[in-house]
């Protein structure tokens, strides 16, 4: 029988058992965790050992040289019992939950991305698209961009996400991953009450586009929220009209105050 999914396929020697006892304690194991772990040196049998492993249905690759352990508890889908936020910071390093998945997790939209969303702070060559039956999607951010992280954690395992206020930001940055401006409005309403304004406001200061403010003071604004003129002074607006919300046509009315084509309906 060569059925993957079998619960009973591929007995276990002595030294795959006993790796498989370690390697076990650990979220992930790389290569190398496995080379140390056989006592092996480089140019030996440790692919083949764990390209065994594998086809035994015991361990999963996660990428190149990362690999996860089945555990027996997984039952017939034969799939590593990890939550794909520990997963993402396998995928990239650095690695930080955001956008529309920060979003979700910050408990700010009723929405379940079917997409987990990953930043970091250097361009990436190949997306890792589906892992582990999870699609993930990595945003390559400039360096100056990638703040405002704070760790968290599941189970015992940790893992990066933007925190409340550079999840708002983020989003009014690069809306298309956060399923357009009406989530972040609906986001300020929801949350305003836990929100640090002065942080959004040294955020939106910070994040280096200038739309980011406007888009934030209308919003502000058209839903009542906040200190609108102290978020005037702290942003820079740069002349001409950014769309409210670049994922949508860009026709509207133009907002000479905050300098925005308002080409979306934002309601309080």
């Amino acid at each position: 029988m060569n059925d993957v999914q079998n619960i009973t396929k591929g007995q276990l020697g002595k030294m795959e058992a006993a790796f498989l006892a370690k390697a076990g304690t650990h979220p992930t194991f790389t290569l190398a965790f496995a080379r140390q772990m056989l006592g092996h040196t480089k140019d030996d049998p440790t692919p083949q050992f764990l390209e065994r492993l594998q086809g035994k249905g015991w361990i999963r690759r996660i990428r190149r040289g990362r690999f996860a352990v089945v555990p027996l508890s997984s039952g017939e889908d034969r799939s590593p019992q990890l939550h794909e936020f520990v997963v993402a910071m396998e995928l990239v390093s650095p690695a930080v939950i955001a956008y529309w998945s920060a979003l979700n997790h910050h408990g700010m939209t009723e929405q379940l991305p079917r997409t987990v969303f990953v930043a970091t702070d250097h361009p990436v060559r190949r997306q890792p698209g589906d892992v582990l039956g999870v699609t993930y999607k990595i945003v390559s951010l400039r360096p100056d961009k990638f703040f405002g992280v704070i760790k968290d954690w599941i189970d015992e395992s940790s893992f990066s996400v933007t925190d409340r206020e550079k999840t708002i930001i983020d989003g009014l940055d690069l809306p298309q991953y956060v399923g357009g401006v009406s989530e972040i409005a609906k986001a300020l309403i929801g949350s305003w009450k836990v929100l640090d304004e002065k942080k959004l406001r040294k955020y939106a200061a910070k994040i280096g586009n200038s739309a980011v403010g406007k888009r934030l003071g209308f919003m502000m604004e058209t839903l009542g929220l906040g200190d609108v003129e102290a978020l005037r002074k702290a942003i820079l607006r740069a002349p001409g009209f950014s769309p409210l919300d670049p994922t949508m046509p860009k026709h509207g009315k133009y907002n000479r105050r905050w300098g925005l084509l308002i080409n979306a309906e934002i309601q309080p």
